[in-house]
């Protein structure tokens, strides 16, 4: 039986079965796929599976749903394919077996020991602040894949989202690369420090670690680090650091990269995973980004032979 796997929210890890023909989801008891996270509507959306097509429908929520990275028109249906990332709030949903690969970086970068009462109490202190900054931080990264820009300016002012959300941050990269080759093709980075250029402005081998094993990497204190890295760490000066692939249709991309210089817990352990909903959105948007770029070169190329042929 089709499921749907929450990669992202307060049900991170969950899946529920999605039965032939419509399904609902959102808060309230009576749907079907009954979700907890607050920026979720009461009734949010509709899932119509038909066989092994998907079609979705935002119910005019109150926060909107997004699918790859783009804002779904309320009251319109769409069909969406297998492992396709699908936002609704803070939450993180795709549908379909295609899924389980995605939630293999979400389920590692969660860490389950500690007092369950001590969380819990710590949670519902601060979750609805929390959520809404971070629907804010989510939505306004969203939007600016819609915009007409190219890659690199769509990264930039991505970064100044993540330095406006992640206050103690002194660096933000995203190292672009080859999905066949794994080479580094584009740095994109925005930094504190003046003397920062694109060779400097992150940490090679946690990079490389990221890339290789499609794995996201923090350190929370590089003082009390106990990774391989921590020499390298000392070296580089940084206190803190997390580290996110960007992974779309099974090929890595590259990562997100963040670090902190001047203090030690520059982030918290619910930013990482704030990172990995972001880089849901964002992998796909690089990909069609690359994608509609090498067709296009295509299509010049031919051109370009098609004017130089004799009549």
């Amino acid at each position: 039986m089709s499921k749907v796997y929450v990669l992202n929210g307060p049900e991170l890890g969950e899946s529920f079965k999605l039965r032939e023909g419509v399904s609902f989801l959102g808060r309230s008891p009576d749907n079907e796929i009954r979700l907890t996270d607050k920026t979720v509507s009461r009734k949010h959306l509709k899932i119509v599976r038909k066989g092994d097509r998907y079609l979705i429908t935002d119910l005019k929520s109150r926060n909107g749903t997004f699918v790859r990275g783009e804002f779904m028109t309320p009251g319109k249906e769409m069909e969406v394919g297998e492992g396709v990332p699908i936002a609704v709030g803070i939450t993180v949903i795709c549908l379909g077996e295609a899924c389980k690969a995605q939630m293999v970086p979400f389920l590692e970068s969660i860490d389950l020991t500690g007092d369950p009462d001590e969380l819990n109490r710590t949670l519902q202190m601060h979750q609805d602040r929390i959520a809404q900054n971070k629907l804010r931080f989510l939505y306004n990264a969203s939007k600016t894949l819609t915009e007409k820009l190219s890659i690199k300016e769509t990264l930039e002012k991505v970064l100044a989202h993540i330095f406006d959300i992640l206050r103690r941050v002194d660096r933000g990269v995203f190292v672009l690369t080859d999905p066949d080759t794994e080479e580094v093709t584009e740095i994109i980075f925005k930094s504190n420090n003046p003397g920062d250029d694109a060779t400097t402005v992150y940490c090679e081998e946690i990079v490389k670690r990221v890339i290789e094993s499609r794995k996201p990497f923090f350190v929370l204190d590089a003082k009390t680090d106990k990774s391989d890295f921590v020499d390298t760490l000392e070296v580089l000066k940084i206190e803190s650091v997390l580290c996110v692939p960007l992974v779309s249709r099974s090929q890595i991309l590259g990562p997100i990269y963040v670090d902190s210089l001047k203090r030690p817990y520059g982030f918290r352990k619910e930013d990482l995973a704030l990172l990995m909903n972001l880089s849901l959105r964002i992998a796909p948007a690089i990909d069609d980004a690359r994608f509609a770029s090498e067709i296009l070169e295509v299509a010049e190329a031919l051109s370009s032979e098609t004017q130089e042929v004799p009549k």
